[in-house]
């Protein structure tokens, strides 16, 4: 589970990028955490790269399939 200190520096925001599912292979629009959502793994991706094909795998659980958890922003908006 992924874990903050300063609450100031997030924001929560029901966005549609939280909701897709990526697989292995697949290049991601978002910068940021993923999290399995089989297992509840977390990885970090950069923007426009691809998910780790063989980072993990589950004999059991079912495929490994990917969630945005948290995205980075380049230039957060000021107020």
């Amino acid at each position: 589970m992924a874990q903050f200190k300063n609450s100031e520096h997030l924001v929560k925001a029901g966005v549609p990028a939280f909701d897709k599912e990526w697989m292995p292979g697949q290049k991601v629009p978002n910068a940021g955490i993923y999290r399995c959502k089989t297992c509840g793994d977390e990885i970090v991706v950069h923007k426009d790269a691809a998910i780790p094909q063989i980072h993990h795998e589950h004999t059991v659980l079912g495929p490994v399939t990917w969630k945005l958890l948290v995205f980075a922003q380049k230039h957060p908006s000021r107020p």
